[in-house]
């Protein structure tokens, strides 16, 4: 009997141990204030729909590198859309894409941007000279050519290849503190995104395969892709339930422990 009091009480220690820890987390996830927004839109042709998503700010073009002259808007390549809707500019922006499969898996690719005016939507648009393993590369979709044979490569067998999709992190400072946004075109991978589901805005679908019907050419708007954050993490994701359970346990597991210190013997 003694034994199985023990065991109970570290069970309590532990189980109170994580709820502690999952407190801290909720508690600093919570502490971190949304300030813009981050659209992602493959094949940004802005002829064809309104690049200021709405907001009456002004878009402005910022082109990755000069891949693709003929289109200085975007064709067939992905484009994020970066509001700033406050009263300050955002200074030494940057971003940072991570590949997390296929062909580009594992590599990385960082670019600095232009200030972020009050006002303003950045307009990134994917530009750079097209090569194999630059996630800024003009036609991303298409960067391998045809390296792969797939009965799902629905559009054009021609360039069908596993490319690979990547994660995304935005950082930069405002007004004199640093801002972030983690993203990811799946939600279950890295920093997740707003939407809770795969979006396809990078023209691959969620295997990272090109040529399928995630290589669409409407300049669909995905809706908000992703939030910038105060501070430095800038996750877009939130506690699963799964997660908020173990909270409530934990918390009430500190509950029942301090009643029964209170509890005279």
């Amino acid at each position: 009997m003694r034994e199985a009091g023990i065991m109970k009480k570290q069970l309590l220690a532990t189980t109170s141990a994580a709820a502690l820890m999952l407190v801290v987390q909720v508690t600093g996830a919570q502490a971190s204030t949304k300030v813009a927004s981050i659209f992602g839109v493959y094949d940004a042709q802005c002829a064809s729909f309104d690049c200021t998503l709405g907001t009456g700010n002004t878009a402005v073009l910022f082109r990755t590198g000069s891949g693709d002259s003929a289109y200085p808007q975007g064709y067939d390549t992905p484009s994020l859309f970066i509001d700033n809707p406050t009263a300050n500019p955002m200074t030494g922006v940057t971003l940072t894409l991570t590949g997390y499969q296929g062909l580009n898996n594992g590599k990385v690719s960082a670019i600095s941007l232009p200030n972020i005016a009050p006002g303003t939507i950045l307009d990134v648009d994917w530009s750079d000279v097209q090569a194999q393993g630059n996630l800024f590369s003009f036609d991303y979709d298409d960067s391998y050519g045809h390296t792969q044979s797939n009965a799902n490569c629905i559009v054009g067998q021609a360039d069908c290849a596993l490319v690979g999709n990547f994660d995304v992190k935005f950082a930069a400072t405002l007004n004199g503190g640093p801002i972030a946004a983690t993203f990811s075109p799946d939600n279950t991978q890295d920093g997740g995104n707003v939407a809770g589901a795969f979006v396809g805005w990078e023209g691959l679908d969620p295997t990272g395969l090109s040529e399928t019907n995630f290589d669409a050419h409407t300049s669909t708007i995905s809706g908000p892709l992703a939030f910038i954050f105060t501070g430095t993490t800038g996750n877009q994701k939130v506690p699963e339930p799964a997660t908020l359970s173990l909270l409530g346990a934990g918390l009430g597991a500190l509950a029942l422990a301090r009643r029964r210190r209170k509890t005279p013997t």
